[in-house]
């Protein structure tokens, strides 16, 4: 062992710290999300909170945390109840893409949680959308947008706020700083 390998490890304190509260966020919210949301009366369409999730890292903590989050919580998910497509690392990959160049060439002194919920909302529509289309392999009913989408966007759209505050919180912890606002 020579002088430069003392005192290295593979992973600093910092990372074994996000991967276990990112972890640790992602089983309780993927958990709900596949498990407890959908046997629910209240909530007419499951809400995809793990969006929600990924949305708040990005901001918080930056996109590559975001980025090793969404393949991780994507693979999770598929896990844990998916349909047989199991395209969830893909659709949270490309969100998390999708929202960082949003934030750096469209909101880049704007950008807040509250004010990319709408493009996040409206991605997860268009994902569903698409899931829909390839499931049925017909374009969908019209109704789909009332019955489906819009439930499903007010359900996310909710049930994300509490989740930003959580990872919010965790950032304090993770000693991650953003310039991002609520």
């Amino acid at each position: 062992m020579n002088k430069r390998d003392t005192g290295r490890s593979l992973f600093s304190q910092n990372t074994v710290k996000r991967i276990l509260i990112y972890g640790i966020i992602t089983l309780v919210l993927a958990s709900a999300q596949c498990a407890f949301f959908p046997i629910l009366d209240i909530c007419p369409r499951t809400p995809d909170l793990i969006m929600g999730m990924l949305l708040a890292i990005a901001l918080l903590d930056g996109e590559k945390s975001a980025a090793v989050c969404a393949v991780a919580a994507g693979f999770f998910i598929d896990a844990l109840g998916s349909s047989f497509l199991a395209l969830s690392p893909l659709i949270y990959l490309v969100f998390v893409a999708f929202i960082s160049i949003f934030t750096k060439k469209v909101l880049k002194s704007l950008a807040s949680y509250l004010l990319l919920l709408m493009p996040m909302l409206v991605y997860r529509a268009a994902a569903t959308y698409l899931c829909i289309l390839i499931t049925e392999g017909t374009l969908p009913a019209p109704w789909v947008f009332v019955d489906i989408l819009l439930p499903e966007a007010i359900a996310t759209g909710l049930l994300c706020i509490p989740v930003y505050f959580i990872l919010k919180l965790c950032s304090g912890a993770l000693l991650t700083h953003s310039r991002f606002t609520f």
